[in-house]
């Protein structure tokens, strides 16, 4: 994993371009002295989870009178949340195959009541960041409304029909869901599925809750408010290359600016975590990799009138969300790049940012020309306008984790967010502020996200996301070259 200084130039999303005004918080804190004074959080990583994590420990009657530093490694939200694709969006049913499938085919291996209970969680989120955003009136271009999930093959339709009938028996067997509306619909006719999609190829679609936002504005507003408390503060381009235990409390070494103490320490460093626990558990159960996502200006077809009205999953295809003004944020899921043929799996299971394949941004390229119906010809101007890569964490078994850290009193950890942590993370800092502070769990967090030896244990049956036969040196030597490295070292850069 990438360690510090950072010996590349990240590509810029569209999210980090569009959110350079004196309202943002960029360079904030850099060159300023850290605190000498024992904090009581630290939190490391200022993304989505550092950010409300700093959020919810300053909402009032949670941790009064008691301060919290965010540490950031670049710029906030200068990693993955500032990266992607823009959905606030929870799983459908059709996630039922990954929650149940075994570990040890590639799956959560969760029953069918633990998968239930993810995606009830899911959908909690989403109300969780529309109450915050109304409540705060923050301007972060959110939007909520319905996303569909599309089917083009007969086999995905089978599939998708299988696992609706398993969520809506699975809901009335359970307690809390018994008797209450499905927010999720399933329509099977194809010619109805190609009109409302307008994906020429769909044979079928579902129908449910979405939510879209700017994510690197979220991020900036989540923070901004817990340092208005007085209580919080941000310093950027200060990364922690490693901690240490002392007199009951923790030390943390920070690049080029010495140390910070705290009594709690809490690692929201998603892709950046392994190597500051290499050797542990931690750093086998997590996994790097790298995923890609476009901004596309819509050509008049798809303008006005005729602009999306719904955001997009779509089978063996994209995800898709359109901004209020700017065109459509698409990105590709790991798993389809590679079974598209479009990204290899040294190419994805790298730990950098610096640039996109060729494969993967031809693809994001040609999609909506060669796949929405009626797209018509691109002017110029028109069509994919920007495309950047971020870090993503893998978890062994899919899922995030979360609480204390075996073994390490007062330190926590919300990381491993499978490439969906905007339809998680809100809502799960919430709770752990309230395991920080309280030291319960709430029953409203899935015990199947808790960080415990057994978890562990239990990954090492997990399939590899990578072999060692797939993974050889060709990958770094061109990856040096591209970024014009040769072997000597560079300052840390954004």
């Amino acid at each position: 994993m990438s360690k510090w200084p950072q010996p590349f130039v990240s590509t810029v999303s569209h999210w980090q371009a569009t959110n350079r005004g004196r309202r943002s918080l960029y360079n904030h804190n850099k060159d300023a002295p850290l605190p000498t004074e024992v904090i009581d959080f630290v939190i490391v990583g200022g993304g989505i989870a550092g950010t409300t994590m700093a959020y919810h420990l300053t909402r009032p009657g949670v941790a009064d009178d008691k301060t919290v530093v965010v540490l950031e490694a670049k710029d906030l939200a200068s990693g993955a949340s500032g990266r992607n694709g823009g959905h606030c969006a929870p799983f459908s049913f059709g996630a039922l195959t990954l929650l149940t499938t075994p570990l040890e085919e590639g799956g959560a291996g969760l029953t069918i009541e633990e998968a239930i209970e993810v995606l009830d969680f899911e959908k909690r989120v989403l109300e969780e960041v529309t109450q915050t955003v109304e409540k705060e009136k923050w301007d972060v271009d959110f939007w909520k409304g319905e996303k569909v999930e599309v089917r083009i093959s007969q086999e995905g339709k089978t599939k998708m029909n299988e696992n609706y009938g398993k969520w809506i028996a699975a809901r009335e067997n359970h307690p809390g869901l018994k008797g209450t509306q499905p927010e999720w619909t399933w329509n099977e006719d194809e010619v109805e599925a190609k009109k409302a999609t307008r994906i020429h190829n769909a044979v079928a679609y579902s129908k449910g809750p979405a939510g879209s936002v700017h994510p690197h504005k979220l991020a900036t507003e989540y923070m901004k408010s817990a340092m208005a408390t007085g209580r919080a503060d941000l310093y950027s381009y200060a990364p922690v290359l490693s901690t240490k235990r002392a007199d009951g409390v923790w030390e943390l070494e920070v690049h080029e600016k010495g140390t910070i103490k705290a009594k709690e320490v809490i690692f929201c460093t998603n892709a950046h975590t392994p190597h500051l626990f290499e050797g542990s558990p931690i750093a086998d159960y997590l996994v790097p990799y790298q995923a890609q996502a476009a901004n596309i200006t819509t050509p008049l077809s798809y303008s006005g009138s005729k602009y999306l009205a719904n955001s997009y999953t779509i089978e063996d295809g994209p995800y898709l969300m359109f901004t209020p003004d700017s065109g459509i944020v698409m990105g590709l899921a790991h798993y389809n790049a590679y079974k598209q043929g479009v990204m290899t799996k040294k190419e994805i299971y790298v730990d950098h940012d610096a640039y996109v394949t060729e494969g993967i941004s031809k693809w994001l390229r040609e999609y909506c020309k060669n796949n929405f119906s009626d797209w018509g010809i691109e002017a110029p101007g028109e069509g994919a306008m920007r495309i950047w890569a971020g870090m993503l964490c893998a978890t062994k078994n899919t899922l995030p984790l979360v609480g204390e850290i075996p073994g390490k009193e007062g330190m926590y950890m919300a990381a491993g967010f499978h490439g969906h942590g905007m339809a998680r993370i809100p809502l799960v800092t919430k709770y752990l502020a309230k395991l920080i502070t309280t030291k319960e769990w709430d029953e409203g967090l899935p015990l199947t996200f808790k960080i415990t030896e057994d978890r562990f244990e239990q990954g090492k049956k997990a399939l590899p996301f990578i072999t060692e036969e797939e993974r050889d040196d060709s990958l770094a030597g061109k990856f040096k070259k591209a970024v014009g490295l040769g072997g000597k070292k560079v300052p840390c850069v954004r």
